[in-house]
């Protein structure tokens, strides 16, 4: 089987490895489809010790869509199609063998990429959950990613009043307008703290949401255009370990904060596939680059590089 793996530094390999047994009550996926995630960013970017390499196969692949080829359970049959959800983040290979908790059957009536998006969908739901209750709230989301679409995509859906898009890249924002928003903001072209009073009537954001991170000028940002007693929640992963922020205005206008991770698996995810097999979330301006799985290292460079206006990239296997 396939498998890619990270050798060092920004370097992958794609190497043929054996196809794994599959034993009692579990079941064999062969993979069709997996998406780059910002996640993985860090792990293919960063210097790791020089006896760190080779990483895991298939690390840190989590985004994954296939059809079981082998079941060893009753309720699960060979040739149905499956998101799966790996364990230990080894998703960028061909074939995984898992017990059933860690598929999700999926229905075969939208393209293969626009259904690989529920894993995504559902990370960004399970924050969504926590929060206020946007409805004709003023909602900022920081970052336009694949993770910031779909949270504007989401408080649209969940009826806020104003959803402000916030992104450097005009076409990331072009594709905020089509997910939902109401507003956007490149803070490289307009005050985003002036820009954001304007739209509210000077109350700033009732909620803002950092689906960004990984710069500590963006969190500290969350705090100023929050209004007192607003919520802001951290879905970004921050690269620094003990990042300064600014505590002070945090605490003197009574923010309110959570932070989300990981969703759950047997709620979050049925939620986003409906959304998204009911039409109630476009998923396709995400998507805007399909590659063979071999042209992983050309994937990830795209992806990091933000390279031909890259969103979303999936690989084909």
């Amino acid at each position: 089987m396939r498998a890619a793996r990270i050798v060092a530094p920004r370097k992958f390999s794609v190497d043929d490895d054996p196809i794994p047994d599959c034993p009692d009550a579990h079941v064999r996926v062969k993979l069709l489809k997996a998406a780059i995630c910002g996640s993985d960013f860090p792990y293919f970017a960063n210097d790791y010790p020089k006896e760190s390499y080779p990483l895991p196969p298939g690390y840190p692949g989590h985004e994954c869509l296939g059809v079981v080829e082998a079941s060893r359970v009753k309720n699960i049959k060979e040739g149905t199609l499956v998101m799966y959800y790996p364990p230990f983040l080894d998703g960028y290979k061909e074939y995984h063998v898992t017990p059933p908790s860690r598929v999700q059957e999926i229905p075969n009536t939208l393209p293969l990429n626009e259904l690989l998006m529920t894993q995504l969908l559902g990370a960004v739901s399970h924050c969504a959950f926590r929060l206020d209750k946007p409805y004709n709230k003023h909602v900022v989301v920081m970052g336009q990613g694949p993770v910031g679409l779909f949270f504007t995509a989401l408080m649209k859906n969940f009826g806020a009043r104003s959803v402000i898009a916030v992104d450097i890249l005009d076409y990331r924002l072009g594709a905020s307008k089509r997910m939902g928003a109401t507003h956007t903001i490149n803070p490289e072209k307009e005050d985003v703290i002036e820009t954001i009073k304007t739209i509210t009537g000077g109350t700033l954001a009732d909620i803002v949401i950092d689906a960004y991170g990984q710069n500590v000028a963006v969190i500290n940002k969350c705090f100023e255009i929050a209004k007192h007693n607003g919520q802001v929640a951290f879905f970004g992963i921050c690269l620094e370990e003990s990042p300064r922020l600014h505590f002070n205005t945090f605490f003197r206008k009574e923010l309110r904060m959570i932070a989300s991770v990981g969703p759950d698996l047997t709620m979050d995810y049925p939620y986003a596939l409906d959304m998204i097999v009911k039409g109630a979330i476009d998923v396709t301006p995400l998507l805007t680059h399909d590659l063979p799985f071999e042209d992983i290292q050309k994937g990830f460079e795209m992806a990091i590089n933000r390279a031909d206006n890259a969103i979303k990239i999936v690989l084909s296997f």
